[in-house]
């Protein structure tokens, strides 16, 4: 992993927040004691409501313990650039509110929902927007994306089917959370906050007609085994659906910081990147391959 000083990374933070915090944002959700979420929007250029642009939900990690909004700024800086519109939302975690696991789930679907119900007053492709996130946040959008199928067939209507539930264009975890019963899972308390773990958990909710999957994932990671990872996006990919993962051979948790390892950080871009094009969801960049970031 590249070499950083603790100060180099306090810098890049507090630079990082204060883009978040200079960033157009809007009220997305409110509660009746006067608790207000925002999102913060990172859009292209020239960007107006009348476009129609796709788009990235981004969810946070920090294992509900941090309110880490500015992990996904660099991202969200670069992808505007390119001409998408990128999304933090503030969701609640156990640093600043009094929530169970199962409230934060919900969070998370609720944000999806709003912002496919905001998608036009956004200059927003209803049916271009991505769900991402990292760790914990990986697991809010793998929940939000993997919702079951709905229950309509009726034994007196001849051909009817279950029909597909409210899903995004694409899903993308980078050290993203796969297993609520896993070991690394244990700080969020899903077990004794979720009456029913498995209903929100990845691994019980792989089906068929899933949205396109793109993993990354450092090889160096101390916390997470990159082999989970692997196993789920064979298991995503062996239902029929469209799935990827990128190993980065020398990152490790910080695998989403750019200011820790901008190698990494380049790689899985210009990954996700291609794959999105190919996957017809995002126009093809004119990037050039070896010059991401300079």
């Amino acid at each position: 992993m590249t070499s950083f000083s603790e100060s180099d990374d306090s810098m890049a933070v507090s630079a990082s927040r204060r883009m978040l915090e200079a960033a157009p944002s809007f009220v997305w959700k409110r509660f009746s004691d006067g608790v207000e979420l925002k999102v913060y929007l990172f859009a292209p250029p020239g960007h107006t409501e009348t476009a129609f642009m796709p788009a990235v939900m981004f969810f946070h990690g920090g294992m509900w313990t941090l309110d880490f909004n500015e992990e996904f700024v660099s991202w969200a800086v670069h992808l505007a650039e390119r001409g998408i519109v990128c999304l933090l939302p503030e969701y609640r975690t156990r640093a600043n509110y009094d929530v169970t696991a199962a409230d934060i789930i919900q969070d998370g679907l609720d944000a999806w929902r709003w912002i496919h119900h905001n998608a036009g007053g956004l200059g927003i492709d209803q049916h271009s927007i991505t769900l991402a996130g990292s760790d914990a946040g990986a697991l809010m959008a793998l929940n939000a994306a993997m919702q079951p199928m709905l229950q309509t067939r009726r034994w007196w209507k001849i051909g009817s089917k279950d029909e597909l539930p409210l899903q995004p264009a694409c899903v993308a975890i980078f050290r993203g959370l796969v297993d609520v019963h896993s070991p690394e899972a244990r700080l969020l308390n899903i077990k004794g906050e979720v009456s029913e773990p498995d209903s929100i958990n990845p691994c019980a909710l792989l089906r068929r007609y899933l949205p396109p999957l793109f993993c990354a994932h450092g090889m160096a990671d101390p916390l997470q085994d990159y082999a989970m990872r692997e196993w789920f996006c064979e298991e995503w990919r062996s239902l029929g659906n469209e799935a990827e993962i990128v190993l980065s051979p020398g990152a490790d948790h910080t695998l989403t910081h750019f200011a820790v390892n901008p190698t990494a950080f380049e790689q899985i871009l210009l990954a996700w990147e291609s794959f999105m094009s190919e996957q017809g969801i995002w126009p093809q960049s004119s990037v050039e391959e070896q010059a991401l970031m300079t």
